[in-house]
């Protein structure tokens, strides 16, 4: 596959946000990373904001695209649960990396505002798919929509800070045991 400028710089860019959050991106280190004159990255993304906009819209829009996979691939919820579950696993030990959004929304209060709402629009996305794929008309569907995401996206910053994928695994254990109860 062919990548344009913007695409690898939007790539580059991602993965140092999603291993160091917002502050770790660099347009020196991305212009070196990519090969370019960090002004070239300045033609693209007039600023730091606009680029963190950028890599959020793109990465939601890539978690959007794999949940309508799984709503598309199976009608049975624990399925889903469990393709769900399976993208966070996928972060932590093929990536080795956190969730972009998770990561960003831990320093919401320091991010633009536009940062701030991209961020928001992946947990609502998130969420309403949560609702309407896994718990549509339980009780509590909405409240189980955040305890599943907010379970996840925690144990991810959990499993990061203690270097090890154990609250993770815990987590996605407990996920599967209890969301059907």
């Amino acid at each position: 596959m062919v990548y344009s400028t913007v695409e690898k710089i939007i790539e580059v860019a991602e993965l140092q946000a999603r291993a160091g959050g917002y502050n770790a991106l660099s347009f020196r280190v991305i212009a070196k990373q990519v090969g370019i004159k960090s002004a070239s990255i300045h033609y693209h993304f007039a600023t730091k904001a606009d680029l963190g906009v950028a890599i959020a819209h793109r990465y939601t829009a890539r978690f959007e695209q794999q949940l309508a996979k799984l709503a598309e691939n199976s009608t049975q919820p624990s399925d889903r649960l469990e393709g769900y579950i399976a993208l966070f696993v996928q972060a932590l030990t093929v990536d080795k990396k956190m969730c972009l959004c998770g990561i960003l929304a831990a320093e919401s209060d320091l991010l633009p505002e536009a940062l701030q709402r991209a961020v928001q629009v992946f947990f609502e996305v998130n969420v309403a798919w949560l609702h309407g794929a896994l718990f549509a008309g339980q009780p509590q569907a909405k409240a189980q929509a955040f305890f599943v995401l907010a379970s996840l996206e925690g144990a991810l910053l959990m499993s990061k800070v203690m270097q090890t994928d154990a609250p993770l695994e815990q987590v996605c254990k407990l996920l599967r045991q209890d969301c059907w109860q």
